[in-house]
């Protein structure tokens, strides 16, 4: 075996010694975070509503009542440690570390070089705003990796649906459960990539076969869901009108200073000025011949700009403001997107 070869059957650890060196500080950056900052006022909000039995902390006063999957992940911690935001911080940091994994198995799907893999856990790595919340006693912490484990086992379900058990299937429709319980969002972070992994397989001879099998468990999915998830969205909760929000309160609307907007959008997807250059990969699957633009064009409006604009109309019809933290789950998606795009021209410039 020559020195290449050899090299080339040791590619995989290589990926996995870079991608773990990048997550592992990564990880750090979050842990001086949580360091240097004390519990906020919306994180005692949360953890004083902790201090009774759960049904009390069930039946609390929130924004959507009974979405608040964050609560009951918090909970058994608050009741041993009570304030101190280390401990509390326990599952958001073991869920991160989740995420990074579960982001190395989508790039693993999808990547053929080691470009891909360095440009989207380094933009993860040092996004701002996920940092920020990454150990926040708030559900934005868990957000991101709800995102990417429903992009998985969507790509999974869709891809193995001969071959899956009903066992493993009945498995991820109990986690689309939680995922659409866990929080309001959770009907777009849940739905948006399970169209994208659908549509993966659009005009395939077996796409009817594959969205009957996916249909079913759906159906059930929603028939457990959608009851407390109205009643949370509709019934009785706490109201945010009247509190002095503004929709343009931080980013600004588009039809009043659309260069403004964008900025505000793009700008946070991306998370780090030093790193605002790698937007320009977002335009190469327009322009580039090759066989995966279709999916990349896909997945960037399905995953990426409808999901946000949807949260913009919510709020601009509720009089809410419009702020990163509610699209911080689609931030590793634009990251994976911006791996992608910049792999392939990297791949194209390779074979010319």
């Amino acid at each position: 075996m020559s020195f290449i070869d050899y090299i080339k059957s040791k590619q995989k650890y290589l990926y996995i010694f870079i991608v773990t060196a990048i997550s592992v500080y990564a990880l750090y950056l979050r842990l001086v975070e949580l360091y240097y900052r004390a519990l906020g006022p919306d994180e005692y909000y949360q953890l004083n509503q902790m201090q009774g039995a759960f049904m009390e902390m069930a039946k609390s006063p929130r924004l959507f009542s009974y979405l608040a999957g964050d609560s009951y992940l918090i909970y058994p911690f608050f009741k041993v440690f009570s304030y101190d935001k280390w401990a509390l911080a326990i599952p958001h940091i073991v869920s991160t570390i989740i995420g990074f994994y579960i982001l190395y198995l989508i790039c693993r799907r999808y990547f053929r070089t080691i470009y891909g893999y360095i440009i989207t856990f380094t933009l993860v790595c040092f996004n701002v705003t996920l940092i920020k919340h990454a150990t926040e006693i708030r559900p934005y912490a868990v957000l991101p990796t709800l995102a990417l484990a429903s992009l998985y086992l969507s790509l999974q379900l869709v891809e193995h649906h001969a071959s899956m058990t009903k066992a493993k299937k009945w498995l991820i429709g109990t986690f689309f459960i939680l995922v659409l319980w866990f929080h309001v969002y959770g009907i777009l972070i849940l739905f948006c990539p399970l169209v994208f992994a659908l549509l993966t397989k659009f005009g395939d001879a077996s796409f009817k076969i594959i969205l009957k099998s996916v249909a079913k468990i759906i159906a059930v999915v929603l028939g457990v869901t959608l009851l407390i998830w109205f009643l949370s969205l509709f019934g009785p909760h706490l109201p945010w009108q009247g509190h002095g929000f503004r929709v343009n309160q931080y980013i600004p609307y588009p039809f009043e200073d659309f260069i403004g907007f964008l900025k505000g959008v793009f700008g946070n997807l991306v998370g780090q000025k030093k790193l605002y250059f790698l937007l320009l990969g977002m335009a190469i699957p327009f322009f580039l011949p090759s066989r995966e633009r279709f999916q990349q064009i896909t997945f960037l409006f399905i995953t990426i700009f409808i999901p946000i604009g949807l949260i913009f109309l919510a709020d601009a019809v509720d009089g809410y403001f419009f702020v990163q933290r509610q699209f911080i789950w689609v931030m590793p998606f634009f990251a994976f997107y911006l791996g992608w795009s910049w792999e392939s021209l990297i791949m194209y410039v390779r074979r010319r």
